[in-house]
């Protein structure tokens, strides 16, 4: 049978076939969008598409320097990549945790070659030139670079050798020397070339500093990459911090806050706010305001830069120039699609894997698909399959008691809460009869009832499905792990009373092991100035399912902690106070016990029992922020009576975050 032919065709006007070849900025102006913007968003998101420079534009609409005519400021770095690299990051990692902040934190592991001024519409010109001013000199750099490692008190860094810096500043006087009709006098680095490991701490912690340091090991294999680097005029004299909580602005003056934003602030205006909240700027959205200091942390000054190009040249093994930016489209039309394409964010998937983004891709599906059992059946099939299930008629006590072995502490953050998930959500999710509807599928399906219900869940939130699973992982982990609870103690706290009965379930002893209701284990009172929470009660509590331990006498009451003023060191002194009278109590009985409460509980209920002295509010502050929901610490007595903090027998729970989706993002 003959195949059928295809119909001539016309050729195409030229009009269609130049469509085709559009550049971005051309499809913006056709787009209707201003030359100047236009430029102005190609260059901040890097020219990595017209998607992302529109995305942009819209998240920038309230931007008040928006037409503002600033060049940004470039940096042309010499980076390392490869273990090299990795070391560095470790030490940098191991000295931020032991040590605190220091200068070299602030930016990505480099060499600085020169620095300069450009207008937005010179951008694409000067990445030209210094991709041929590269290709130009490769032929004549080295194979490897030689570093001498330096160290004195005020500062630890790697040194290239007079040889070698000779050749590397040749590219970097070549380069603004091309470029000078497109940018500001660029400035060369004048000082020998050197890779900054430490500077800015403190006298004492040289010590720690010097230890820690000689795990990098200068002789490590090495990538080295030319790297071209923007930023905005507004990050000068102010510090990056990420954000870590979302926050829906409830007056005029406040920043609304997104997770995975980076915020520019003033660092003195952090040290001295009275009341815990700071002006800043949205990286996100250009706009100022007000937020608070707890839902935000100090992060890498260029994690919040733009990565023009990337060309590797010395211990390339013949590579071309590859440049470091995802070659995927971006995912959707949203400002969450701006921070997945953010430098910090590029920066924190490398370090997780060398892999492509698209192999992740398929890497998360596969584990997704083989986590679909087909042992998960319909309810029906779970109901009859239970119906057949002989039951004893009576059981026994679950332990018996004394447990023999070393006694030990569990602290466990609670799940993932509501509030933090999706800002103001009583406002969306009730109805003027007061009526609970449901908005998203990881919102909880119905509320428990309760007295001053909504305005009551304010301040005592539930968790959403995504903390309810956490916690069920955490207790099939520990039952996985062989780990046994003997006595059970809770924070008041909903979310913490959710995720106490589902870590029982996990274990599966939620029906046989009451949980014992300590309001010593709520958080620090210096958070709610404004009012303490109304908790639920036992009865509304039992009356929502939970099994609760009516007859138990709280170690500290309800009354004790309204209207109090307490200082941090009175809150580690709170929480010492309850798990140490906890562990006296059941020591005739001993075995394990299990405290739920929030993040600071992890340090608050262990700090003292294992020897440390209570922290100040600033270290607490700090520590409270690499506590992640369900997070949890190990405590173990030793034979001599003391207690230890000692690795978790099992791993924690690691996911991203999960953008909400807009169906209307397809629509023409």
């Amino acid at each position: 049978m003959m195949a059928t032919l295809l119909p001539p065709r016309k050729n195409p006007t030229p009009t269609k076939l130049s469509r085709q070849h559009l550049s971005p900025l051309q499809i913006l102006l056709q787009m209707g969008f201003p030359k100047h913007r236009a430029e102005k968003a190609l260059v901040a998101t890097g020219h990595r598409g017209v998607q992302l420079a529109s995305d942009w534009l819209l998240a920038h609409v309230n931007d008040t320097t928006l037409d503002l005519d600033r060049p940004r400021e470039y940096v042309v770095y010499l980076c390392p990549t490869g273990p090299l690299y990795e070391q560095i990051q470790a030490f940098w990692d191991d000295s931020l945790q032991k040590c605190g902040w220091n200068g070299a934190h602030n930016l990505v592991p480099h060499i600085t070659l020169c620095s300069f001024k450009c207008g937005d519409e010179n951008c694409e010109p000067l990445v030209s030139v210094l991709k041929e001013v590269v290709h130009s000199l490769l032929p004549s750099f080295p194979s490897s670079l030689t570093l001498d490692k330096y160290v004195s008190p005020n500062y630890m860094g790697l040194f290239l050798t007079e040889h070698q810096e000779d050749l590397i500043k040749k590219l970097a006087m070549s380069f603004v020397k091309e470029a000078s009709h497109l940018c500001s006098p660029g400035e060369v680095a004048s000082k020998a070339l050197h890779l900054t490991l430490a500077y800015q701490f403190p006298l004492s912690q040289f010590p720690r500093l010097e230890a820690l340091v000689e795990a990098v090991d200068q002789r490590a294999p090495v990538t080295w990459e030319v790297r071209l680097y923007s930023r905005d005029t507004r990050i000068h004299n102010n510090e990056v911090h990420k954000v870590l909580y979302s926050h829906v602005s409830r007056d005029p003056d406040e920043l609304e806050l997104l997770i995975g934003d980076f915020v520019y602030v003033k660092g003195d205006s952090l040290a001295s706010s009275p009341d815990g909240w700071v002006e800043g700027t949205s990286w996100l959205t250009g706009s100022t305001g007000f937020l608070p200091i707890n839902y935000i942390e100090r992060t890498a000054e260029s994690d919040a830069w733009t990565l023009h190009k990337s060309i590797p040249v010395i211990g390339t093994s013949g590579r071309e120039c590859v440049e470091s930016l995802p070659n995927r489209p971006p995912i959707s039309l949203s400002l969450l699609n701006l921070i997945e394409n953010s430098e910090g964010s590029r920066r924190s998937t490398e370090a997780l894997s060398e892999s492509s983004s698209m192999d992740r891709l398929h890497s998360r599906q596969a584990s997704l698909e083989a986590t679909q059992s087909p042992l998960l059946h319909k309810q029906e099939d779970l109901d009859a399959l239970y119906a057949k299930v002989k039951k004893p008629k009576k059981e026994g006590p679950l332990y018996q008691f004394p447990i023999k072995g070393p006694r030990k502490v569990i602290v466990v953050r609670h799940g993932e809460r509501v509030d933090f998930t999706f800002g103001d959500w009583i406002r969306f999710c009730f109805d003027e009869a007061d009526h609970y509807q449901r908005r998203d599928l990881n919102m909880p399906e119905s509320l428990p009832e309760r007295a001053g219900a909504p305005h009551s869940f304010y301040k005592d939130c539930p968790l959403t499905h995504v903390g309810l699973l956490q916690a069920t992982l955490v207790g099939r982990a520990m039952h996985a792990s062989g780990i046994e609870v003997h006595h059970v103690f809770c924070s008041p706290s909903l979310r913490c009373v959710q995720t106490c009965t589902n870590i029982l379930q996990g274990l599966g002893i939620a029906e046989h092991m009451p949980i014992n209701i300590e309001p010593g284990l709520f958080e620090w009172l210096a958070w709610y100035h404004d009012g303490m929470p109304v908790w639920m009660t036992l009865d509304e509590l039992s009356t929502a399912g939970f099994n609760l331990n009516h007859s138990y006498d709280p170690l500290i009451c309800r009354e004790e902690l309204k209207d109090t003023h307490e200082s941090c060191e009175q809150y580690y002194g709170r929480n010492a106070y309850v798990t140490q009278s906890i562990i006296n109590t059941t020591q005739a009985q001993g075995g394990t016990v299990l405290l739920v409460g929030h993040a600071a509980t992890l340090d608050t209920c262990t700090r003292q029992l294992v020897g440390g002295a209570p922290r100040s509010a600033h270290e607490m502050s700090s520590i409270i922020k690499k506590i992640p929901y369900c997070s949890f610490a190990f405590a173990a007595q030793e034979n001599s009576g003391s207690w230890s903090l000692q690795e978790p027998p099992f791993p924690p729970t690691t996911h991203s975050s999960n953008i909400r989706y807009d169906w209307r993002v397809m629509m023409p």
